[in-house]
């Protein structure tokens, strides 16, 4: 507890990180909530093109600014006003494409994210060999620059993020109908094509305000990372956003404070990091959907069948016999009941300690009282007995 108060007070008091931590808290919020819809509506590689489209914006509008007063312009908000016009218009030349083309429309993605990010890489390049004032800090927007961020920016985006949350939750309904069953939707008299707009500028905006932390590169990772740990813990939509939100957080929070304790560690790829971890995390141990309780499930259903089936061989095989005089049968001579090679012994075991079975002279199992009316159960389900 002395540790996390140290931390807070240590966060508190530095303003740099203060700043960082803030706006990449607030980052991961809008991110990984906004970015639940993108991956339940198999758009992941939207919010790829969105982010490394605005490169081109940013460039862009600093080349318009140098032109129209010939100082480019250091305006974060002018900067993220040509990365927000950069992202829908990449959009839109892919839906043109992909309505107007049999081009599909992963394909069309590609192209938009390969030509508007060509050409913001172009744009910049050709800035940073130029004697262009206020050009320093835009080669920033590639991989981020974390510790740039202001207190006036922390508060716009803050203002920003707190907008596309507050249009997610007032089109709630609307955004889930539109993402589980697009039809149904339509069936219902709502606009697809504005909620679709809608939906495609509120995850601009969440890309957008993240792009001084994380840069164009890596911003998709915090709309994809998050949404898809969160998928693996829950299926209900209002569950997953907010766990998704709350992964962005922790994953933006933790970025900054490993960056700051240690020299030269990235605060934007060190959240990635964090956010993949988690990924990585809840895809092995999520109750539901993890691979490790999957491996689990599906040995505990080959265990169990492993053991009726033991039961039930030896239930058969005491079917030749008197009921009061069983000779017993070895564990070999059971395992010759199936084609199934499986540990008979072990099995045995296990049911003695269960009660279901007990060895006698030789080696030999026979049935217990429990165990007959076991077997009687499961030959009775898979059809051999008839009540």
């Amino acid at each position: 507890m002395a540790n996390m108060l140290e931390i807070i007070e240590y966060i508190i008091n530095d303003y740099t990180l203060r700043n960082v931590a803030l706006g990449s808290s607030v980052l991961g919020i809008v991110a990984g909530a906004l970015g639940s819809f993108a991956f339940l509506r198999k758009e992941s590689l939207m919010g790829d093109v969105v982010a490394h489209s605005a490169l081109l914006g940013i460039t862009g509008i600093f080349l318009l600014i140098y032109a129209l007063t010939g100082i480019g312009t250091r305006s974060e908000s002018l900067l993220m006003l040509g990365a927000v016009i950069a992202g829908l218009v990449a959009m839109v030349f892919v839906a043109n494409i992909t309505s107007s083309s049999r081009i599909k429309s992963d394909s069309a993605m590609g192209i938009m994210l390969a030509i508007f990010f060509g050409g913001g890489m172009f744009l910049l390049t050709m800035i940073q060999q130029s004697t262009m004032p206020n050009k320093a800090g835009l080669s920033g927007y590639i991989f981020g620059s974390a510790a740039t961020i202001s207190h006036q920016n922390v508060l716009t985006m803050s203002v920003l993020g707190l907008f596309a949350i507050l249009v997610m939750l007032i089109f709630w309904k609307e955004f889930k109908i539109h993402t589980f069953d697009s039809e149904f939707a339509r069936t219902n008299g709502f606009s697809i094509k504005l909620l679709d707009i809608l939906i495609l500028s509120m995850i601009v905006i969440a890309i957008v305000i993240g792009l001084q932390a994380v840069g164009v590169i890596l911003m998709v990772a915090m709309i994809v990372a998050p949404a898809s740990a969160a998928r693996q813990w829950t299926n209900k939509l209002w569950v997953m956003v907010l766990l998704s939100a709350f992964i962005g957080m922790i994953s933006g929070l933790s970025g900054a404070l490993s960056s700051s304790l240690a020299d030269n560690l990235p605060t934007g790829p060190m959240i990635v990091l964090v956010a993949t971890a988690i990924f990585i995390l809840s895809v092995l141990f999520s109750p539901g959907r993890g691979i490790l309780s999957g491996l689990i499930r599906t040995y505990k259903k080959k265990r169990r069948i492993e053991l009726s089936l033991v039961l039930a061989d030896l239930y058969a095989l005491n079917l030749n016999h008197n009921p009061d005089e069983s000779p017993g049968h070895t564990a070999k001579v059971i395992n010759t009941m199936n084609k199934v090679n499986y540990n008979v012994g072990k099995s045995l075991l296990f049911l003695e300690k269960q009660g279901f079975v007990r060895a006698i002279n030789d080696d030999k199992w026979i049935l217990t009282n429990e165990g007959k009316i076991r077997a009687e159960k499961i030959m009775t389900e898979r059809g051999s007995l008839i009540d």
